[in-house]
This record gives C-alpha cells, structure tokens and sequence, in this order.
C-alpha cells in the first residue's frame, strides 16, 4: 500500500508532536523556574529550620562545626538543585549569576566548617565576611526567587 506524501508528512508531523510532548518538550519559562526555585529554597529553609540548632548562647567554634555539620548536606543539596534548574532565555544571565553566587556559597559554608573544626577565629571571620558580601540573596530578589532571598532565604542561613 502506498501512503500519498500529504498523509506522510501529516503523520510525520503528528509523531513529532507525540515524542515531543512525551518527552517533556514543554519549554521551561522564568515564571517555571521561580516556583521551582521557590519551592527548593522554601524546603531547604524548612529543613534548615529542623535542624538541632546550637545550645542557646552557644558561640564556641566547636558548636558551630557541630552546628554546621548537621546543615551542610541540606545546604548541598540546595546547590545542587538550584544548578540543576532549566536555564530559559528571559533574565538567562542574572539567573545563572545567581547559581554561581548560590554554588559560591557552598563553597564558603565549607572552608567555614573546616575553619570552625580546626579552631582557626581568623578564618572563620574571613568565611563569614566572604559570606555577607556573597551577592545571592540581592540575585534572588532580583530575579524574582522571593524564597531564596533575604532573611527568608537560605543563601545565607540565620
């Protein structure tokens, strides 16, 4: 049997618009990627919220290693989730220089658990310095990640 072209490209058409809707081919938007965000950066400050926090007046540096042990793998995974939000066009770069201002954080959350479990005062100074210039929380609002900034946020716990 054979098919008449119009048929062929009427059914070649139809199987693309099956496989790409089957496989996701909906286009992530900037207002997709503010509730995802939204959504990961609410569950890690919710997660941070249940995580035993250091005794009342507890400023030792080795409450705050303790402390920061309990948090860094739900810090982590915030990193890890934000970095792998979609990238769409609108506001493309401000988003992606919020991920690496969120990934430099990370980054800084470790050299300050390593300084605090070494007892090392200057260098926990330095990484909580570094970590109140980090520019993530100004990013967020920015583009428009209201759960990720601020002191709602988890960019820089409180």
């Amino acid at each position: 049997m054979i098919i008449p072209v119009r048929f062929q490209t009427a059914l070649a058409a139809a199987l693309a618009a099956l496989v790409v809707t089957a496989c996701g081919g909906h286009t992530a938007t900037k207002q997709d990627v503010i509730a995802r965000g939204n959504a990961i950066c609410a569950g890690a400050q919710r997660d941070l919220l249940a995580a035993p926090s250091p005794a009342a007046g507890e400023t030792s540096l080795p409450g705050l290693a303790e402390y920061l042990g309990a948090i860094m793998p739900i810090l982590r995974r915030e990193v890890s989730n934000l970095r792998a939000l979609p990238r769409p066009p609108a506001d493309r770069a401000l988003l992606n220089r919020y991920i690496s201002a969120v990934a430099s954080l990370g980054v800084i959350y470790g050299e300050l658990a390593a300084a605090a479990r070494r007892g090392d005062q200057d260098a926990v100074n330095l990484a909580l310095a570094q970590l109140a210039a980090n520019p993530a929380s100004s990013l967020a609002a920015r583009y428009g990640l209201n759960q990720c900034a601020g002191a709602a946020g988890t960019a820089v716990p409180r």
